[in-house]
């Protein structure tokens, strides 16, 4: 069973009871946000890792993606928002909602096939599927 780890104990049980504060200036306290956000661990914890000397890993960069597929996803949201945004002006306005459903199938089937080479192409970088077994 796993157990979500404690803000306020060590994984060995030990309470942490002491707080100090410290100050930062502007810039160094940006910087300091974005290496534990790089990190992915609280800012507490990076200072803590840092001050006492244990390792900061950082992980390793997302993979590349495709960039061709990266715009095609982009234009495929930019038509799906527009459509929203139409259908959301004419529900306001009192008036019927005219969307065009053979578009709308389109813009749905082109997204999950796009959805679905970006899941092959992370699988082949060795990112685990989150999916497995299922279709979008």
């Amino acid at each position: 069973m796993f157990v979500m780890p404690s803000k306020t104990k060590r994984s060995d049980g030990v309470a942490r009871k002491i707080t100090h504060p410290v100050r930062f200036a502007a810039d160094e306290y940006e910087q300091l946000k974005k290496k534990a956000y790089e990190a992915r661990v609280s800012i507490g914890e990076f200072i803590r890792r840092a001050a006492l000397r244990r390792r900061v890993v950082e992980p390793p960069p997302p993979p590349q993606l495709n960039w061709k597929l990266y715009e095609e996803l982009n234009a495929i949201g930019v038509n799906l928002n527009q459509i929203a945004k139409a259908a959301n002006k004419a529900v306001k306005s009192g008036q019927d909602v005219d969307i065009d459903v053979e578009q709308l199938q389109n813009l749905v089937e082109s997204l999950r096939a796009s959805i679905r080479e970006t899941q092959m192409q992370l699988l082949e970088c060795g990112v685990p599927d989150d999916d497995q077994g299922e279709s979008p």
